[in-house]
């Protein structure tokens, strides 16, 4: 027997929630029966935002799988974690932080809907209707490549067309069987969205507030991304010159170290729209003696910004006690994106170069000259390694860590909390999350 997902429940919830629009009354009567029907653009605006507000807050809890940190012995009660950060996903504890999964998929349907009734539109500015369903087709592809890198295998070329990735949804069908894409698949997906979206959005960049909402600088940098977990170093480096060509701005602590980068507000923010750090992480956990290593505590402006001293050697992370530091892109990984790429390609000067732009707005002008000197020497391998260290700095936190590891190295790392320890391999099965049991539940087609 074939099993679904309780596809027609997520439906319900999501008219639902466009019903709790009071701003969209006019468009609320049901045309045809149990079909919401967008006409105007205020309509579709409303979607829309509907679907950014319910974008779930994963990168944070990836965070405890990663070496950013380390679980503070002094916390009350780290119970709800624990085993996240033990990698111990067959028998966690009943009170264990759940990752997202529907969520994901009720973002998705959001975005589905506008994007069929936005090909009929016929009321309002077909500009505005055009931008939105632009920011649809961007959102479903952030969507995806986020449940891909969670539960779907890490991009291999040689092996893409076989792994197991994640269910694709693209339309609002109430009897279609989810059953897991290839991650070639799911792919190849993402990349038409964005292709799709740039044939539509005309925003080159939304104003500080609206900054939450995609734009062509946004779906540039989406572009970036994806083609860097490809391995297209190529098509990464193009469509991150795309969007430094729209906004290069680097947030400069040389000259004012007061305002974080990550803030939504920073002149390098491109999209504040992933919750990827809350405040539960500063008192939950200790900032990694890895991580501490990697930085220059004096020399590195970062560094004050990003954690705040406990005392005999403890840092805490700082990143998500402000109001306003939602982050899910910004033009330093543009700078990084080139930096790696070209050093992928054999371009070692333009890496340099990218890197260095980089670091100068982030440290001290003396410590900053004597970085250049050392770059200077590095071999390919070595700079590669550079650039990989310079992001595991600049995002501290950020959750970029964890897919960053998928990625590239898959290392060990090794946990301990209150005497258990767990060790994650290298190459270890646990770099992919297992479908949360609800969802394994529903749809058996998932066999986790």
């Amino acid at each position: 027997m074939i099993y679904k997902m309780k596809k027609l429940n997520i439906y319900i919830a999501l008219l639902l929630a466009v019903v709790s629009f009071s701003a969209c009354d006019d468009y609320l009567d049901v045309k045809p029966k149990d079909r919401v029907i967008p006409e105007t653009a205020d309509d579709f605006r409303a979607l829309i935002t509907s679907a950014y507000n319910g974008v779930p807050a994963d990168k944070m809890r990836l965070t405890f799988r990663t070496d950013e940190l380390k679980l503070d012995n002094s916390a009350w009660d780290l119970s709800g974690v624990k085993d996240i950060f033990l990698w111990n996903d067959v028998n966690s504890a009943a009170n264990t932080v759940q990752f997202s999964y529907q969520s994901f998929y009720k973002a998705i349907m959001y975005a589905n809907h506008i994007i069929d009734e936005g090909v009929d539109a016929t009321k309002g500015s077909t500009e505005e209707i055009d931008q939105i369903v632009g920011e649809a087709y961007l959102l479903r592809a952030l969507m995806h490549f986020n449940l891909v890198n969670q539960y779907g295998l890490p991009y291999n070329a040689s092996t893409a067309s076989t792994d197991r990735g994640i269910p694709l949804s693209l339309k609002i069908d109430t009897e279609a069987e989810y059953v897991p894409n290839t991650v070639e698949e799911v792919y190849a997906q993402i990349t038409l969205d964005i292709d799709a979206a740039m044939s539509k959005i005309n925003v080159d960049r939304y104003e500080t507030g609206l900054n939450y909402r995609f734009s062509k600088l946004a779906a540039w940098a989406l572009k970036s991304r994806v083609y860097l977990y490809m391995g297209d170093f190529a098509t990464a480096k193009t469509a991150a010159l795309e969007a430094l060509a729209i906004n290069s701005d680097l947030q400069d602590l040389v000259a004012d170290a007061s305002l974080a980068p990550h803030m939504y507000d920073a002149v390098e923010s491109i999209l504040a729209l992933e919750t990827v750090f809350y405040s539960e992480i500063k008192s939950a956990s200790l900032v990694s003696d890895k991580l501490l290593a990697l930085y220059d505590q004096t020399n590195d402006l970062r560094f004050g910004l990003y954690f705040s001293d406990e005392g005999a050697g403890n840092f805490k992370p700082n990143k998500g006690t402000e109001s306003g530091s939602k982050c899910s892109f910004r033009n330093a990984e543009m700078y990084l994106t080139v930096a790696e790429a070209a050093a992928q390609t054999d371009d070692l000067e333009q890496a340099r170069t990218y890197l260095n732009q980089l670091k100068e707005k982030r440290l001290l002008t003396d410590f900053y000259n004597t970085e250049v000197t050392r770059i200077a020497g590095l071999n390919k391998a070595e700079l590669i390694a550079e650039i990989a260290n310079e992001r595991f700095r600049e995002f501290a936190f950020e959750g970029q860590r964890w897919f960053d590891l998928r990625r590239t190295t898959q290392e060990q790392i090794e946990h301990s909390y209150q005497g258990e320890s767990a060790t994650l391999q290298v190459g270890d099965p646990r770099y992919t999350l297992r479908f949360p049991q609800e969802a394994v539940d529903n749809n058996p087609n998932l066999n986790n």
